[in-house]
């Protein structure tokens, strides 16, 4: 219990974060998803909700609230009308490195003040968890699959 306390502490802290004072966490998580996972055209919101396993129209609202402040922009190819991409604009690229900034200097900070040996054995004993809990969803997907 004490554990998913915590988890759900550093998840509460995570989604009020501001890197850039305007977007919030989710949002700057969604942008670099777009930017990461994006080809040339965009991502389509469909690629986008498999990625973070929500709905399209979670996604399209998400999507709509960063159209409207000009970080991503829609494109629908000449090629075929049905399909839409999304894409970063400019103003997203400069918005998102400067929440990564942000984010970065806030963590030199804690690394800082927590120390970097801690540091160290708390990622060590994250990712060890990580790919526990990883191994035991491929587990109980393949279970499913039976």
């Amino acid at each position: 219990m004490r554990l998913l306390e915590s988890i759900k502490k550093f998840r509460q802290l995570s989604l009020n974060f501001r890197g850039n004072g305007e977007i919030p966490h989710r949002e700057i998580m969604m942008l670099k998803l777009i930017k990461h996972h994006s080809g040339e055209g965009g991502i389509t919101i469909s690629s986008l909700s498999a990625h973070l396993e929500i709905s399209k129209p979670a996604v399209s609202q998400m999507i709509n609230s960063l159209e409207d402040k000009n970080y991503v922009e829609r494109i629908t190819p000449k090629s075929d009308r049905r399909m839409v991409y999304v894409r970063l604009t400019e103003l997203g690229e400069e918005a998102l490195g400067v929440a990564f900034h942000e984010m970065q200097k806030k963590l030199e900070i804690y690394l800082e003040k927590m120390g970097e040996e801690d540091m160290a054995t708390l990622i060590a004993l994250l990712d060890k968890l990580h790919r526990i809990m990883k191994e035991d969803l491929r587990e109980e997907r393949e279970e499913k699959e039976q």
